[in-house]
Order: C-alpha cells, then sequence, then structure tokens
C-alpha cells in the first residue's frame, strides 16, 4: 500500500494581535497575502487583570474575529534580558538551564530563549531570553474560549514590537547604530541594531505612569495637569532642579554608551514607539542624549500597511506591540 503523504499545516494569513497592556487592550486583524499585509481593522478595549485566573472570555467585535490569534503581555513581572553564554555550550537542554540560572526565575516563570549570534573562536552565544508568570499565561489563555480565535502565540509585548521594526529599511539599510526604544505605562524597551542584527536589548520598569507621577511630586499638582506638563506643555519643569526621568535617562545614557563602545560605532538613528513617544518633553530629553532626533514610529507605513481606520490615525505607534505580534505569526 502507498504510505500517505504528510499532511501540510495550514498556512496562517489571517490573525488578529492583542497587547494585553496595562491601561487597555489592543487589537488588530491583519491578513496576508503574498508578501503583502492589509489591516482589516483595530479597535481598543479596557485593560484585563492578569494578575490571577480569569473565568471570562474575551469578546472580539466581528470585523476583528480572525481564525488565530496573537498575544503579548507586559509589566514589571515580565522579565526580558540580552545575555552572554559560553559557546561550549551546544546543547539546547544545557543552554536553557543555563538561561534559567541567570535570570533567577522561580518555577513559577516560564523562561524561553533564542540564540542571536553563534560564539565563534571563543566567542560567547548571544542570547536573547525572556521570562512571563505563569499564572499570566494561563490567565490569558483562559480569556481565549475554545471557539475562535485560537490562540497560537504568546510573547512580551517588547519582543512583539520590535517584530514591526526589525525587518524594515530602518535596520537593514541604514549605516552605523539604529536605536528603537518601546515606551509604555510601566516598563520600556531599548533596543539597539548595526548591520541589520540586534546587538542589544534592554527592559527598564520605567513608564509614563511613573513619570507623571514623578511630575505630581515635584510640582505639587494633579494627575490631569502632570499629564498635561508630560504631553503638551513642558514648560512648568524648565524651573526645576530635579529631573522626573532622571533614573530612565541615567539607564538609557548607559545603554548607549556601552553599545557605541563595544561596537566601535555611533548612533544614528532613534525611533520610539508607545505613549511616550507622543511626549515633547521626553522625547526632546533623549535626542539630547542621543544627539539624534527621535522619530515616532508607525509601525503601519513602514510594514506597507497604508490603510487603516481613522480612530487609529495620530496614535498609530500605540498599537506597535499588537501588530508586532501579528506579523511575527503571520511571517513564520
Amino acid at each position: 500500500m502507498a504510505s500517505k503523504a504528510k499532511q501540510k499545516k495550514p498556512k496562517i494569513t489571517d490573525v488578529v494581535g492583542v497587547d494585553f497592556g496595562s491601561t487597555s487592550t489592543k487589537l488588530v486583524r491583519v491578513k496576508r497575502s503574498g508578501a503583502k499585509f492589509t489591516l482589516v481593522d483595530a479597535d481598543v478595549m479596557p485593560a484585563f487583570d492578569l494578575s490571577g485566573e480569569s473565568d471570562g472570555t474575551l469578546s472580539i467585535p466581528k470585523k476583528l474575529a480572525a481564525p488565530y490569534a496573537a498575544a503579548c503581555m507586559g509589566g514589571d513581572r515580565c522579565h526580558l534580558r540580552f545575555m552572554f553564554i559560553s559557546s561550549q555550550l551546544n546543547d539546547k537542554r544545557a543552554i536553557q538551564q543555563r538561561v534559567g540560572k541567570s535570570l533567577g526565575l522561580g518555577k513559577e516563570y516560564r523562561v524561553r530563549h533564542t540564540i542571536v549570534e553563534k560564539g565563534k573562536d571563543q566567542l560567547d552565544h548571544k542570547v536573547l531570553a525572556s521570562g512571563i508568570p505563569d499564572a499570566e499565561v494561563r490567565a490569558v489563555k483562559n480569556l481565549f474560549s475554545s471557539r475562535k480565535p485560537s490562540l497560537i502565540s504568546l510573547e512580551n509585548s517588547g519582543l512583539s514590537a520590535l517584530n514591526s521594526f526589525s525587518h524594515t529599511p530602518h535596520v537593514l539599510e541604514t549605516d552605523g547604530i539604529v536605536c528603537y526604544l518601546e515606551a509604555g505605562a510601566f516598563s520600556s524597551f531599548i533596543s539597539f541594531f548595526l548591520d541589520g542584527e540586534l546587538r542589544l536589548i534592554r527592559k527598564f520598569d520605567h513608564g509614563s505612569v511613573h513619570i507623571q507621577r514623578r511630575i505630581q511630586d515635584v510640582l505639587n499638582i494633579n494627575e490631569d495637569d502632570a499629564l498635561t506638563v508630560l504631553f503638551e506643555d513642558a514648560t512648568p519643569l524648565m524651573d526645576q532642579t530635579l529631573d522626573p526621568i532622571g533614573n530612565m535617562i541615567q539607564e538609557i545614557s548607559i545603554s548607549c554608551k556601552f553599545v557605541e563602545r563595544n561596537e566601535n560605532a555611533t548612533i544614528q538613528h532613534v525611533v520610539a514607539s508607545g505613549g511616550l513617544s507622543y511626549s515633547p518633553y521626553w522625547s526632546y530629553t533623549i535626542s539630547e542624549i542621543m544627539g539624534s532626533e527621535v522619530d515616532i514610529w508607525n509601525p503601519f507605513t513602514e510594514n506597507g500597511i497604508s490603510s487603516y481606520p481613522k480612530g487609529v490615525m495620530g496614535v498609530e505607534s500605540m498599537f506597535t506591540p499588537a501588530l508586532g505580534a501579528a506579523l511575527a505569526v503571520l511571517r513564520n
């Protein structure tokens, strides 16, 4: 008898990306035809509490109901680290054990890693490692019912955002170091590329909420006025000797100097996404450190998506992690 041909896995061409953010949930439905991506629709929903087991389901609007879902999540309990591991370790299990030990996370975390660059000639492996609380993973899975969409991917929101950036001409065609920042409500990610390859990524537990609260304390004002200062007019801060974003700036500055010294190159281009990318005060401060203007990232147009709902216009970068989660699945 002739053996049955192996069944091919279904080709995924229609995905809804879901970003479970700290202050809201962003959704984008993306279809792929050949090498072209099309945005079907996008929406914003209230944030979900992922700290415990969820007994509800995610009610996705009909226009966003794709067959498959790719999700991402952030927060201070999600860990991300770029590390160097001896090239003498080549067994996947051995590397995984070393990664887990280096992260120092307990069994309540799900830890995964990828080798960014294999070590050669006694050089260490460059490894990107991520850890997400198992309880929060289960909470996300419980939000998706047994019916469509089927959840097939879950990752750190910082890495999801990177998926919208790493395949574009900004990374592949720029001479010198390219810096990309994803700055959200409670955490921020900074990454550096050179010659199309990731050279460093770091996560900081600093975001717009921390800065807003610090401005409130420095100026002794309410939340609404603090948001006005952060996103509209930072003049009240000019007379203050205490910098409300000093801690974040110090960490970013250290990372920049490390990469430039290690790669013997300079930063040529800076791009930012997330809520803080819309803050003139934050962008100006970052540009002063890096010696380059900060461009707001539009993940749609930069990935060939020119048509999208009016509600997305003007706040495109807010949807970066959700879009990146969908693109990662569609590309693979």
